[in-house]
C-alpha cells in the first residue's frame, strides 16, 4: 500500500525525517532477517596422494619440502643479471599491467554489486509556466495561465529479502579474486619466460664460444697440414679436407650469433623496452646460471593453494555456485520501499514559506512474477550447468598441474643424469684431441683421425652446452609447473561475507 499526504497552504509539514528514520529501520530488520536462497558454496576437496610419483632416484636426494620462507626462485640460480632481468620485467611488462587492470576491473564489478545494497537518493527542482483552453475549461473568467514551481526528492530501496543482491556480490567477489590469481599467473609466467630467454642466451653464447675454440683448432690444424704439403708430408686432399672442416665450422657461427640477437631481442620486449635496448648489457658472454642443487618441491597439496590457475578455477566455482542464488531469488516476491516529498508553490517567494505546499508519498511494493513461461527455472538450470562446467575445468586444471609437475621431474631427474654423462663425454673427447693433434705434428697419426678427434670435441662440447641449457630451463619449468607462489606471500582466502559487502579492495597478493 502507497500512503499519500498531502498539505495545503498554512498547514505544516509532516515529520518526514522521522517517517523516513522508522521506515529505514523496518527495512533493515528486514534485511537482515532475510534468507540468502541459492545453494552455498564448499570449496571442491579433491583426491590428493601424500608425495608426487616421479619424485625418486636422484631427484629425492635434492628435493626440500616446501615452507613459507622460500625465497623467490629465480634468485636460487645465484645470477644476479638474471634476478635483475626479472624484477625489471615484472615492473614494466604490458601483459602484467593489463591483468593488473583487470582486477581493477572486477574490483568495480563488485563495488557495483554493493551498491545495490543502499538506497538510491535523488533531488530535483522545477519550474514550470502553463496555459489552459479556455474552451475546455467552460469557465470564461478563469485564469488560464499560470506558475508552478516545485523542489522535492525521491528516494528508491530495493530489499534483498532473499539474498539476491548478496549472492551477486558473492559472485563479483570470487570473479574478483580470480581475477587477481591470473595476475599472480602472469607474474609466474612472466619470470618463467625471462628465465627461460635468459638461459638460453646463455647457452648461445657459450656455444658460440665453443665454435670458435674449435674454429682454432682447425685453422691450426689446417696450417699444419699446409706446412706438411709444403714439405711434400701431405697431399693436396689433406689440405682441401682441412680447408673444408674449417669452412664447415665457420658456416655453423652465423645462425648461433643469430640466436643471440633474438634472445636478447625477446628479453628487452619482456621489459616492454626497444629489441635492441639490451643488447649493450647482455651482449657480453657470460656462464650459464647453476642449476640449485635442493628444489623445494613440497607435498601435492599444496599446488591447490599455489598454483594461479588452479586457484583461478576454483573461484570460477565459487562465482558459478553464487549465481545459482542469484536466479534463485527471482522466483520469490521483490520489495521496494519508495519515498518522495518537496515543496511546491505557483510563486517562488513562497516555496519555502508558510503559504507554500509541501507533500510527500512513502510505502512499500511488493512485485511477484507468478508467471514466466519456465524462464526462470531455464535460468536456474542454466546456472547450475555453469557450475557443473566449473567444477570440470577445475578437475582438468588440477590434473594438468600434477601432469607438469611430474613431467618437469622427470625431465629435471633425467637431465641431471645426462649432464653428468656429457660432462665425463666431453672431458674424454678432449684428452682425445689433445693427443691426436700431438701425434699429427709428430706424423704419428693420419689426418684423417685428426679432423675426426675435433669433430668428436666439437660435438660433445656442444652437446653438453645443450644438456646444460635443457637441465636449467627444465629446472625453471618445475619451478613454475610448482606454481612459484611462496616466493611472495600466502595465497589469499576467500573473502568473509563482511569482506565481499565492504568498500574495501579484497585480500590480494601484491605486486613484486
Amino acid at each position: 500500500m502507497i500512503a499519500i499526504h498531502h498539505t495545503g497552504p498554512g498547514q505544516k509539514l509532516p515529520p518526514a525525517a522521522t517517517c523516513a528514520r522508522s521506515l529505514t529501520l523496518a527495512v533493515a530488520c528486514l534485511s537482515l532477517a532475510g534468507c540468502m536462497v541459492g545453494p552455498n558454496y564448499t570449496p571442491p576437496s579433491p583426491a590428493m596422494p601424500a608425495t608426487y610419483g616421479e619424485l625418486a632416484g636422484s631427484v629425492a636426494a635434492s628435493v626440500d619440502t616446501l615452507t613459507s620462507g622460500e625465497v623467490a626462485w629465480w634468485h636460487r640460480f645465484n645470477d644476479t643479471e638474471l634476478v635483475s632481468l626479472v624484477e625489471r620485467a615484472v615492473a614494466a611488462n604490458n601483459s602484467l599491467k593489463v591483468a593488473e587492470a583487470r582486477v581493477r576491473q572486477a574490483r568495480s564489478v563488485r563495488e557495483v554489486a554493493r551498491s545495490l545494497l543502499y538506497p538510491r537518493i535523488g533531488v530535483g527542482a522545477s519550474a514550470l509556466r502553463f496555459r489552459g483552453s479556455e474552451s475546455a475549461i467552460g469557465l470564461p473568467d478563469a485564469d488560464l495561465e499560470s506558475n508552478l514551481f516545485q523542489i522535492g526528492f525521491d528516494a528508491e530501496w530495493t530489499v534483498d529479502l532473499f539474498g539476491g543482491t548478496r549472492r551477486l556480490i558473492e559472485s563479483a567477489a570470487a570473479q574478483e579474486q580470480g581475477a587477481d590469481s591470473r595476475r599472480r599467473g602472469v607474474v609466474l609466467m612472466l619470470a618463467a619466460e625471462t628465465a627461460r630467454a635468459y638461459m638460453e642466451l646463455r647457452g648461445a653464447q657459450r656455444q658460440l664460444a665453443v665454435a670458435n675454440a674449435t674454429l682454432r683448432d682447425q685453422r691450426q690444424t689446417l696450417t699444419v697440414t699446409e706446412d706438411r704439403h709444403t714439405n711434400g708430408l701431405a697431399s693436396d686432399l689433406e689440405v682441401v679436407r682441412a680447408r673444408t672442416e674449417v669452412e664447415a665450422t665457420a658456416a655453423e657461427i652465423p645462425p648461433i650469433e643469430q640466436a643471440i640477437r633474438q634472445y636478447i631481442h625477446v628479453l628487452s620486449t619482456l621489459m616492454a623496452l626497444a629489441p635492441t635496448a639490451l643488447s649493450d648489457e647482455l651482449v657480453s658472454p657470460s656462464s650459464l646460471p647453476v642449476v640449485p642443487d635442493h628444489i623445494a618441491v613440497g607435498v601435492p597439496s599444496d599446488l591447490l593453494r599455489r598454483r594461479p590457475d588452479i586457484q583461478a578455477a576454483e573461484r570460477q566455482i565459487a562465482s558459478a555456485t553464487a549465481i545459482v542464488g542469484v536466479a534463485t531469488a527471482q522466483l520469490f516476491p521483490q520489495m521496494v520501499l519508495g519515498a518522495s516529498g518537496g515543496f511546491a508553490s505557483r510563486k517562488t517567494g513562497e516555496l519555502f514559506n508558510g503559504d507554500s505546499s509541501g507533500y510527500y508519498l512513502a510505502g512499500p511494493a511488493i512485485n511477484w512474477e507468478l508467471f514466466d513461461g519456465g524462464r526462470r527455472r531455464a535460468t536456474i538450470n542454466l546456472s547450475e550447468a555453469e557450475v557443473d562446467a566449473a567444477k570440470a575445468a577445475y578437475e582438468d586444471t588440477v590434473l594438468a598441474a600434477f601432469g607438469e609437475v611430474e613431467s618437469s621431474l622427470v625431465a629435471v631427474d633425467r637431465g641431471r643424469a645426462r649432464v653428468d654423462d656429457l660432462e665425463r663425454l666431453s672431458a674424454s673427447a678432449r684428452e682425445a684431441l689433445t693427443i691426436a693433434q700431438g701425434d699429427y705434428r709428430n706424423g704419428l697419426l693420419d689426418q684423417l683421425t685428426v679432423l675426426d678427434a675435433q669433430r668428436q670435441a666439437s660435438r660433445a662440447d656442444m652437446l653438453l652446452v645443450q644438456g646444460q641449457v635443457t637441465l636449467t630451463v627444465n629446472v625453471v619449468r618445475l619451478y613454475k609447473a610448482l606454481g612459484g607462489g611462496w616466493e611472495f606471500a600466502e595465497p589469499p582466502s576467500p573473502p568473509s561475507p563482511a569482506q565481499a559487502t565492504s568498500d574495501a579492495p579484497l585480500p590480494s597478493m601484491e605486486n613484486p
